[in-house]
């Protein structure tokens, strides 16, 4: 639901409409929300503001906490092990760095290049689920939504990558030298919620943008 304001102003300038608004002049139609607008097509003097309802702006915030928290969630992978491999002759345990034993002496068959794929798609999530974070609450302009949308629906193919190549790839083959089969630790979920929390984002700020657009046709 969109609540249309009809201010009539003339001698406007349409190309200045955006610093217009923020003038003294409509504090009461700009002041603590987000500004929607357009210019009436039918009449150069006559502006259209589209104020967003206060459950959309709260909505909007709403979103950058679950991206946050998704920037969390795949952070804390850096200090929690996501499984532990307990066999007869050794120990492994599995991180984004690698796999490394828990015994003095113990060693593993696994390089450090080994879970590369693992770290890169690690920071990688961090980054932009950071970034969507702070720029949807930054963001005033339906452009800036939609540039988030598209890098939200690149954050949720990221994830689904991680948990595909972990749980189809590493998770089955680390345990094989020692003939172990994983005991999952904490961090093997954060992953899970954290894709559960950009879908939820990336599917309110999709249903806000279509709101917004649908003020579209009202000229």
């Amino acid at each position: 639901m969109i609540l249309i304001r009809e201010v009539f102003r003339p001698n406007f300038d349409s190309h200045d409409l955006e610093n217009r608004c923020k003038d003294s002049d409509f504090s009461n139609v700009c002041k603590g929300c987000r500004i929607f607008f357009a210019l009436n097509a039918d009449c150069g003097h006559k502006i259209v503001f589209l104020q967003p309802l206060k459950h959309i702006v709260m909505s909007q915030r709403l979103q950058s906490i679950f991206f946050f928290l998704s920037a969390v969630l795949f952070a804390l992978l850096f200090f929690f092990p996501l499984a532990e491999y307990f066999g007869e002759i050794n120990i492994f345990r599995f991180n984004v760095f690698g796999v490394e034993s828990t015994l003095p002496e113990g060693s593993v068959p696994y390089n450090r290049m080994f879970a590369l794929p693992v770290l890169i798609l690690t920071v990688t999530t961090v980054l932009l689920s950071g970034y969507l974070a702070m720029g949807l609450f930054r963001a005033v302009k339906l452009a800036q939504f939609v540039k988030l949308h598209k890098v939200a629906r690149i954050n949720i193919v990221v994830i689904v990558a991680w948990i595909a190549v972990v749980f189809a790839y590493y998770v089955r083959v680390i345990g094989n030298p020692i003939g172990a089969q994983p005991a999952f630790r904490a961090g093997i979920f954060f992953p899970l919620a954290a894709l559960l929390l950009t879908i939820a984002a990336a599917s309110g700020l999709k249903k806000d943008i279509k709101k917004v657009r649908s003020t579209d046709r009202i000229r």
